[in-house]
């Protein structure tokens, strides 16, 4: 059996902030410029974003890619298969963990059932002799 390792490794933090908008809405505003023929102007100022955001957007939409700070995932599948098996290890390493304490804590209960067995103070036809010794 494998030792577990008490300390799983910390998940790295990624780069740069967050985005304040999602995929869609820049996506959204894009379409606004590109199919409806509005200007840059017009859409920063009823969408309440910058020109140069707006700029950057439509740049992105016309050449279809995702940008990088997006709230969307952007993993491979080769990534989404190795983040699958870690996962998998490290519950196969939890399901490890859980049957041996669930083991210990049966051991546990059968020790103290035979113990209460053993000290119970049932009288009975066979130990009453015992107990009437006691009393005088």
């Amino acid at each position: 059996m494998e030792v577990l390792n008490k300390y799983p490794p910390k998940e790295k933090k990624k780069i740069g902030r967050k985005p304040k908008y999602k995929l869609e809405f820049m996506n959204m505003v894009a379409s606004k410029v590109v199919d409806e023929g509005m200007k840059f102007r017009e859409v920063a100022k009823l969408f309440n974003v910058s020109q140069g955001s707006v700029n950057v957007w439509v740049k992105n939409y016309k050449s279809g890619k995702v940008p990088k700070n997006s709230r969307e995932p952007d993993i491979s599948i080769p990534g989404q298969v190795y983040r699958l098996e870690e996962k998998v290890d490290e519950l196969t390493k939890e399901i490890g963990s859980l049957y041996l304490e669930n083991q210990l804590l049966k051991k546990a209960l059968s020790h103290a059932v035979s113990n209460r067995k053993d000290s119970s103070s049932v009288i009975t036809s066979r130990n009453l002799a015992q107990y009437q010794k006691d009393v005088e």
